[in-house]
């Protein structure tokens, strides 16, 4: 009996790793943004998106689908090759996210469903970790962005946990990814900037850059309740923690995990346009944990806050928007000032969600800039 399962186990191991040899085998043979067969099903099921309608023609893009057990996904004709993924990418993050004839959040949904397609035919190729951080970071870039761009929707229009599920989901791949590469070069001193440099200087039409700084600082900001994102930063190369943007986004994470919450809104006042819209999200939880810990540290029924000073200190938009606030959470909120009381403080209501999006009017938030810069 033992022989016979011995043998059993070997059969599997064997014909596992001969399906691990087959997949690697797979490339793509679709040289077009989506397969003829899907184009044909769609068109004829009238399934054509109003985004994939460009003036009299239509620009079909794969869609995403889930895979089944009586269906086969990993065909050749019905998967991209690297660069027609990396062309759809381009496609959709500097082209689609420019149309203005349907809403922002159809166009978010759309170029979302795209990108998780392309994923998938990363997946099912097996592409090298190069091919992976070049593809993952624009959609990264796509998510961190439309996360702020959309967070005042209603949540029939946008899901902000989804959002953060794929965006996590592209980062740790990337970083994966960057990790493998790591232990392939081996050295981490040197040759990581010469994989960024060149990864920056592939053909992309309009510079999309990799820019693995700007992905690390991305990781700590959209995990500021995690401290993994941190542990990963101490046992990074000493050329990495030293950059501005990096070092920057550390400090916040480690001020916001002390509680320092003053801290963390002036030093969000020295990011970039990215790892500025990573942090807003969180900026209406960190007014309502300050708020809460000044209701304690300023407790007084005579004293008062000026409005114009606690809007500074936390960043709220206006005055108006830090009156709201306090009023939201149970505060007695003057025309001008704030009164603290800490048996006053209400602890059982929802965060309040400001208009966060009135605040960095000087920050080039337009596509082209958002998809393209490198942060100096």
């Amino acid at each position: 009996m033992s022989s016979y399962f011995d043998y059993h186990c070997k059969q599997l191991e064997i014909s596992a790793r001969r399906d691990i040899e087959q997949a690697e085998c797979i490339k793509g043979t679709c040289y077009t943004m989506c397969p003829d067969e899907e184009v044909k099903l769609r068109e004829k099921m009238n399934m054509v998106h109003v985004l994939e309608v460009v003036g009299p023609t239509r620009k079909l893009v794969k869609s995403y689908s889930r895979s089944a057990a009586d269906t086969n996904i990993a065909v050749p004709k019905l998967l991209r090759p690297y660069m027609v993924l990396h062309d759809t990418v381009q496609y959709l993050i500097l082209e689609v996210t420019k149309r203005t004839d349907v809403p922002s959040s159809v166009v978010y949904d759309f170029v979302t469903d795209r990108l998780r397609a392309v994923r998938q035919d990363m997946t099912v190729q097996r592409m090298t970790s190069e091919q992976c951080v070049n593809l993952l970071e624009p959609m990264i870039r796509f998510h961190v962005y439309y996360g702020y761009k959309l967070q005042d929707y209603p949540l029939k229009d946008y899901d902000p946990v989804l959002n953060k599920k794929y965006l996590l989901e592209c980062l740790k791949w990337f970083l994966s990814c960057y990790n493998t590469i790591d232990q392939r070069q081996g050295s981490q001193n040197g040759a990581i900037d010469k994989l960024s440099e060149t990864l920056s200087n592939l053909n992309f039409r309009e510079n999309v850059s990799c820019n693995r700084i700007l992905m690390e600082s991305l990781y700590i900001l959209c995990n500021l309740e995690d401290v993994h994102p941190l542990l990963r930063y101490l046992n990074l190369p000493k050329d990495l923690k030293r950059e501005p943007i990096l070092n920057k986004s550390y400090k916040i994470a480690v001020a916001n995990l002390k509680g320092n919450y003053l801290r963390v809104c002036r030093l969000m006042d020295e990011l970039c346009p990215l790892t500025y819209c990573a942090l807003c999200t969180y900026l209406p939880t960190i007014q309502r944990r300050a708020l809460l810990v000044m209701s304690h540290a300023y407790n007084s029924k005579r004293l008062s806050v000026p409005l114009e000073l606690l809007a500074r200190w936390l960043r709220f938009p206006s005055e108006r928007e830090a009156w709201h606030a306090c009023k939201h959470y149970g505060l007695t909120a003057e025309s001008n000032a704030v009164t603290f009381d800490k048996g006053q403080f209400r602890t059982d209501v929802l965060t309040h969600q400001g208009n966060t999006q009135l605040l960095k009017t000087n920050l080039d938030l337009s596509i082209d800039n958002i998809f393209t810069y490198k942060p100096s």
